[in-house]
Formats: C-alpha cells, sequence, structure tokens
C-alpha cells in the first residue's frame, strides 16, 4: 500500500452509500448517464460508475470498471500522510511539498447562473458553489530506486470561486 493512502478495499453496490456517509465534504458521482455534485451522498447506486467524497484534507474515492460489480475504494487524509512522513529517513522524501503536486484546473464554463452552469458545448450542470471556476487537483508523487519520479494518484481537494 502507498503511504499517502490511509484506506483501501472493495465493497458491493450494497453497501456503498453507507460507507460514503462516513466520510464528510463534497460529493462528486459520476453515474452512467449524467454526473452529480453536491452535498448529498445519497445517490443511485445502480448506475454508480465513481463516488467522490472530498474535502481540504482528504478524499474517499470508490469506482468499478462495469455495472453489477464491486467497487474498489481508497481513502487519502493528508493528515495522516503528513504523520508518516515524520518517520522518513529521507530529509527530501519526507517533505510533503515534495511527494505532493497541487493543480488548478478550469472548469468547462461558458456561463455562469448562480449554482447552474452552461459549458461551451451547450451542456448544463451544477455545482454546490456559486462563481466556481476552478477546481484544485492534488497529485501524490513517488520516486522509484533511480530517482524517476511517477504520479501514482490524485484527488480533488475544493472547488475554487472567482477570484481565489
Amino acid at each position: 500500500m502507498k503511504e499517502f493512502i490511509t484506506d483501501y478495499g472493495m465493497i458491493s453496490e450494497d453497501q456503498i452509500i453507507e460507507t460514503a456517509k462516513k466520510y464528510n465534504g463534497l460529493v462528486y458521482a459520476l453515474h452512467t448517464d449524467h454526473f452529480y455534485c453536491g452535498n448529498d451522498v445519497e445517490v443511485d447506486p445502480f448506475h454508480l460508475m465513481e463516488l467522490r467524497v472530498f474535502n481540504d484534507d482528504g478524499e474517499f474515492k470508490a469506482i468499478r470498471f462495469e455495472l453489477g460489480k464491486v467497487f474498489y475504494w481508497r481513502y487519502i487524509s493528508d493528515t495522516d500522510f503528513r504523520n508518516k512522513l515524520q518517520v522518513e529517513c529521507d530529509d527530501f522524501l519526507a517533505d510533503f511539498k515534495n511527494r505532493t503536486f497541487d493543480e488548478k484546473q478550469y472548469l468547462d464554463i461558458d456561463k455562469k447562473l448562480g449554482t447552474s452552469y452552461i459549458n461551451t458545448g451547450g451542456g448544463h450542470f451544477s455545482l454546490p458553489v456559486e462563481k466556481a471556476e476552478r477546481i484544485l487537483v492534488r497529485s501524490y508523487l513517488d520516486y522509484d530506486d533511480n530517482g524517476i519520479l511517477s504520479i501514482d494518484d490524485s484527488r480533488i481537494v475544493r472547488i475554487i470561486k472567482e477570484g481565489e
């Protein structure tokens, strides 16, 4: 298990919503026919392909590759990861800034109407934040024995409003 992962496992479709309720944050749910981003974790588990519950400190992510199959999940906590890094002997590898990379990605937004948005292709969606402009994505980095960098995982940290 990678150092940045606090916990992981497999879970059935019947258990996904109850498990996700254990985590605090905004919800990102990708279904076969739509996506949802908001505060309510009560989503349709039958058509669900990916579920994320995220906040500034961590993210629960569950994903499956076929309907009716189990979800593979993991939980990342930056607090737990920072604590694990305190016992790292190599000063470079012990620095959280050398093990993560934050990136602000622009959202595809053409028009804003409160918490409702229209993308450049005309699609409508909503976010739980007014004046959303970007999302902050954190990637978790690892180095092999030769010092070659790789990105092992990424998570949503938060939605960024205009001017932030």
